[in-house]
C-alpha cells in the first residue's frame, strides 16, 4: 500500500531543494507532501530554496510528535539533526538519507571519519530503528575518497551520491514496494562529542605527518571554523584550516 502523506523534516536547505524537485515529479494526485525543519535551523534558508510550505517542528514536543503521527504515513529525514524518538518511530514509517556507508559510517559527519581513520565513505538510504544510522538498508553505494580530499569537497561527492540513490529509489519507496537487507554487523559509529574532540589541536602531540595532513583535510569544511589549538600566550583559539589541491597536467 502505497504512502499518501508523506513528510519530509530537514536541516540542509540545499538537498531539500534538490529533492524536492525530484518528489513532485514522482507524488502522484492522491500523495502530498510538507517540509519541515528544526527549530535551530533558519526559516529563511529554506523559503529561499524550497517552493512547498515549510512547518517548524520539534522532535522533543509531545505535541508535535503526536501530530506527525495524525497527519503522515510517511518521514523522510534528510539530514535532520535531531533524534528521533522511539513513539514516532513505531507508529509511522521513517526512512533516512544518511551521508555515509552504513554501517562503515554510522553518526555524525561520515565524511571526517572516513579521513582521520582510513574508512570507505559513501551514501546509505535506511529505514530507521532504534538506533542511530542502525536500521535495514534500502539501498547504498560508496564515493570515491582521494588522497586530497578534504571535509568539504568529499561532502559534495556524498550529496551528488545521495541526490543520485533517492532518484533510483524514491518511486520505490513512496509506493512502498522497496526490499530492504541488514548491515553485516554494528561497524562504527561516530558521535558529535567524537568530532568536537578531534577539533582541538594539541601543540605537543608527537605525530607523523601524514596523520597531521589527513586530521586537517578531514577538518577543512569550506568556511567553517573547525581545527583550532590554544594561543599559549592569550588562551585564545588560532582556527586553522588546509588548502590543498592536485598538481594539474
Amino acid at each position: 500500500m502505497m504512502f499518501k502523506n508523506i513528510l519530509v523534516i530537514s536541516d540542509n536547505a540545499f538537498l531539500c531543494k534538490k529533492l524536492e524537485n525530484i518528489l513532485i515529479e514522482k507524488l502522484n494526485s492522491e500523495q502530498k507532501i510538507n517540509f519541515s525543519i528544526s527549530p535551530f535551523s533558519k526559516m529563511g534558508d529554506f523559503e529561499e530554496f524550497v517552493t512547498s510550505e515549510v512547518l517548524v517542528l520539534d522532535l522533543k514536543n509531545e505535541n508535535n510528535v503526536h501530530f506527525i503521527i495524525e497527519n503522515y504515513d510517511l518521514v523522510l529525514s534528510i539530514h535532520c539533526k535531531q533524534l528521533f524518538p522511539n513513539t514516532l518511530i513505531d507508529h509511522v514509517k521513517c526512512i533516512n538519507i544518511h551521508p555515509g556507508y552504513n554501517p562503515i559510517n554510522r553518526g555524525w559527519y561520515p565524511q571526517v571519519f572516513s579521513i582521520t581513520n582510513n574508512l570507505p565513505v559513501g551514501a546509505t538510504i535506511h529505514e530507521i530503528d532504534h538506533e542511530l544510522d542502525h536500521g535495514p538498508v534500502i539501498a547504498r553505494e560508496f564515493v570515491e575518497k582521494t588522497s586530497y580530499d578534504t571535509s568539504g569537497s568529499l561532502y559534495d561527492k556524498i550529496l551528488e551520491m545521495e541526490i543520485e540513490l533517492f532518484s533510483k529509489n524514491i518511486d520505490a519507496i513512496l509506493n512502498n514496494t522497496y526490499q530492504t537487507f541488514l548491515p553485516e554487523n554494528e561497524g562504527n559509529l561516530f558521535l558529535k562529542k567524537d568530532f568536537n574532540n578531534l577539533c582541538k589541536i594539541d601543540l605537543q602531540e608527537q605525530t607523523t605527518a601524514g596523520e597531521f595532513i589527513n586530521k586537517l583535510r578531514a577538518l577543512t569544511h569550506k568556511n567553517f571554523k573547525n581545527a583550532y589549538f590554544i594561543d599559549p600566550e592569550n588562551g585564545k583559539k588560532i582556527f586553522i584550516s588546509l588548502n590543498i589541491e592536485q598538481q594539474k597536467d
